[in-house]
């Protein structure tokens, strides 16, 4: 779970994570999900009620936002608390960046 900042609004994301409604963080009670673009999967383009494809990560906010007519709502800002952003990677590649 990272803290993040979605169109100027604090939420709670889980990057990569399908997380359920019942598995909301304290205070964060509605959920949605992110897309990323088709070449890009580094930024979430659209918060949607749900995305199977291009999926990017669950969102939690404490107030509900418009979807808009198109079944999403366009990603114009984004950005992660650089305190909270845990990184994960390979075995080979840690090796290689930290064990030379």
């Amino acid at each position: 779970m990272v803290k993040a900042r979605i169109n100027e609004i604090d939420c709670m994301l889980f990057y990569d994570e399908r997380i359920t409604p019942e598995n909301a963080p304290f205070g964060y009670p509605h959920m949605y999900h992110l897309r990323h673009d088709e070449d890009d999967w580094t930024c979430p383009i659209s918060i949607e009620r749900f995305v199977a494809v291009n999926f990017f990560g669950t969102v939690f906010m404490k107030e509900p936002i418009e979807i808009e007519r198109g079944g999403y709502t366009q990603v114009r800002h984004f950005c992660l608390e650089a305190d909270y952003a845990i990184f994960r990677i390979g075995g080979a590649l840690f090796e290689k960046i930290f064990c030379p």
